[in-house]
This record gives structure tokens, C-alpha cells and sequence, in this order.
């Protein structure tokens, strides 16, 4: 499995690929981004094989004491299949605002992953390597 995740116009994306040895390639089998104004995930499941795609998110905020401390989690999912978009719109502190600890800052980090019946992958494949989205829209 391979990942390529990049910035583009308020947006970041990561995509996953695996490598088809009958065309000699790498396949994209999933593609996830967040955009930062609107707060929204979109999650496409790009191969037809009847996995299911999704995002998890992790949103961390920093305290009144600098401290960055988890605040929220969750999914986003795809349940439409290949070639189809998933959208979850979500309501996120943007980082110059006061938040719930008191402090300013608000960040995001995710991975794209696919769920099959014995097991489910995820890129990266520990959430503590993903890169951390400032979330100021």
C-alpha cells in the first residue's frame, strides 16, 4: 500500500493506492480530504470491490495553558461504492477562536481507510503519524 497525500487551495487530501500485478500499476482505492472552510470531509471509494471507505479524524485543541489536548473523534463513511463521493460536514473551533478548554487553536488530522469483513487498513496506519490541518478557515 502506498499513500500520497498533498495541499491544495484550503484543502488536504490523501490518497491510497495498491499495487495490481496484473496491470503492473498501482490502483487508487481510496481518496479522503478535508476542507477547511465548511469544516467538511469527503471520502471516495475508488475501486469496485466492495470494501467500504472511510475517514477517521482526530480534533485537538490547545488549552489556556498551551497544551494541546484531544477534544473530538469520529468517522466519516462511505457507504456508496466505487466510483461515488461521501460527504460529512462538520462544526470545528477555527484556531483563533476561544474554545472549549480556553485557549486559541484548533487542529485536525486523519486517515483514509477501507473496511473489508476480516479486517480494516488505514494510511497511515497509525492516526499519530498523519500530519496535523490548522483549522483556520
Amino acid at each position: 500500500m502506498s499513500t500520497l497525500s498533498y495541499e491544495t487551495a484550503g484543502e488536504s487530501c490523501s490518497e491510497v493506492f495498491v499495487w495490481n500485478p496484473k496491470s503492473l500499476s498501482y490502483d487508487r482505492t481510496a481518496k479522503g480530504c478535508f476542507t477547511r472552510y465548511g469544516d467538511k470531509w469527503t471520502i471516495q471509494d475508488s475501486l469496485a470491490e466492495g470494501n467500504q471507505t472511510f475517514i477517521y479524524w482526530e480534533n485537538w485543541l490547545r488549552g489556556a495553558n498551551g497544551v494541546w489536548q484531544p477534544y473530538r473523534h469520529g468517522w466519516c463513511n462511505n457507504n456508496l461504492g466505487a466510483p461515488n463521493w461521501g460527504a460529512c460536514n462538520k462544526d470545528y473551533y477555527e484556531s483563533s477562536s476561544t474554545n472549549y478548554y480556553e485557549g486559541q487553536g484548533s487542529r485536525v488530522r486523519f486517515q483514509t481507510c477501507r473496511r473489508d469483513l476480516l479486517n480494516t487498513s488505514c494510511t497511515p496506519s497509525d492516526i499519530s503519524a498523519a500530519p496535523w490541518i490548522n483549522n483556520n478557515a
